[in-house]
């Protein structure tokens, strides 16, 4: 099978890497992928990928303006090296933006090939909500592309379960969507060894410390204003301390306000390679989880949520939803309503005070990371388009 993945902001080494997880698993099942991606250059990875990318210049720190020239720029360069690419025999394309969707399903019309589309983020409902996207025309615009997208795939692939709920509620067929969330890859992350960071400050300040960390970007919709706000009531618990890891629009903010609060307790540092960061979090002793004070911020599926899993740490979030309840079910964890910083604050001193709870909360979490397995997960998802072509037939 002759896979064309479009992913615009695909990763190998650092923040989000389910497509290159995904990819090698389809390569190990002898198929074949070309992936056309904003980033980087293009190449032949190590495994057999063979990478496109249409140099598509993007950054969170961008204005509006210039990511939708950029979600421009990418949808036309991947279109173009798409139609190039012969003899291929199914599109595999990962939002956001909606506009790969697009690419993907116009791509499946010319070359007549079924047609994928995997749903990280529910568009245009996520930049509608958060009130990025106010013009009424271009929401409606938005929708109708959405609604066509959906109708014109062969299958759909959500990230989370209250993802397919949303994408039923707007009169899709339950049967055309499957549910594939983000991955744990446990038997990698074993594999890492738990090394003493080299900055020295930063060793110091983690010593004698119970270490909630939070890596990923720092964004608006991040919401990590919150565990200042925490942080700050917590600043009579010293031996409790947070790690915030990477980068965003937000960092400098951020930093700012540690500053200006004198929060002792809190810790900002720049992201690094994945291999090093799993080498960190398994000297931390919880991942936090967090958003903006939006309701439809709950149903995400982050990277680092598993990533807190393979690695064995309890996880606490600002929200609740879908992953409060499995967290709360396995004993991993638990969530909380935004505003319930008293009830979060409580959470974390219990923790680090009964020591018989927190190793509980860890062993469910590894436990937990089981059910979300990087093998199990991609090979639901080979056998989906192997499903697919084999219907075709």
């Amino acid at each position: 099978m002759k896979i064309l993945y479009l992913h615009q902001h695909f990763q190998k080494k650092t923040g989000a890497t389910r497509s290159y997880e995904l990819s090698k698993y389809f390569l190990r099942r002898g198929h074949h992928v070309t992936l056309i991606t904003g980033t980087g250059k293009s190449e032949q990875t190590e495994e057999g990928v063979q990478v496109l990318s249409t140099a598509t210049n993007y950054s969170q720190k961008m204005s509006k303006e210039r990511r939708i020239l950029a979600f421009g720029h990418f949808m036309l360069g991947s279109f173009w090296k798409g139609l190039t690419r012969k003899k291929m025999d199914i599109i595999y394309a990962t939002s956001t933006p909606l506009t790969v969707g697009l690419v993907g399903l116009l791509l499946s019309k010319v070359k007549r090939i079924p047609f994928v589309f995997e749903v990280r983020d529910v568009w245009p409902d996520v930049p509608v909500k958060l009130g990025y996207i106010t013009n009424p025309l271009l929401i409606r615009a938005l929708t109708l592309i959405e609604k066509m997208i959906y109708n014109g795939a062969s299958e759909i692939i959500a990230l989370s379960p209250a993802m397919k709920a949303r994408i039923v509620s707007k009169g899709i067929g339950a049967e055309k969507i499957t549910v594939i969330e983000n991955m744990a890859n446990s038997e990698w992350v074993a594999a890492i060894e738990a090394r003493p960071p080299e900055d020295e400050a930063l060793q110091e300040w983690m010593k004698n410390r119970f270490v909630i960390v939070h890596p990923g970007t720092m964004g608006e919709v991040n919401g990590l204003q919150h565990l200042l706000t925490v942080a700050s009531d917590m600043k009579a618990f010293a031996s409790i301390g947070f790690l915030l890891i990477g980068e965003g629009s937000e960092k400098a903010t951020l930093e700012q306000q540690v500053e200006t609060l004198q929060l002792e307790n809190v810790k900002i540092i720049g992201s690094m390679p994945k291999e090093n960061l799993f080498s960190l979090m398994k000297q931390c002793d919880m991942g936090a989880m967090s958003v903006k004070n939006e309701r439809i911020l709950w149903d995400n599926s982050a990277n680092k949520f598993f990533d807190f899993l393979a690695v064995g740490l309890p996880v606490v979030l600002n929200y609740q939803g879908w992953q409060h309840t499995i967290l709360q079910d396995s004993g991993a964890g638990r969530g909380f309503l935004y505003h319930d910083t008293v009830g979060y604050c409580q959470f974390l001193q219990d923790m680090v005070r009964d020591e018989q709870s927190y190793k509980k909360s860890r062993l469910a979490s590894k436990r937990l990371s089981e059910r979300y397995d990087v093998q199990l997960l991609a090979g639901r998802a080979s056998c989906l388009l192997e499903q697919i072509l084999e219907r075709k037939k």
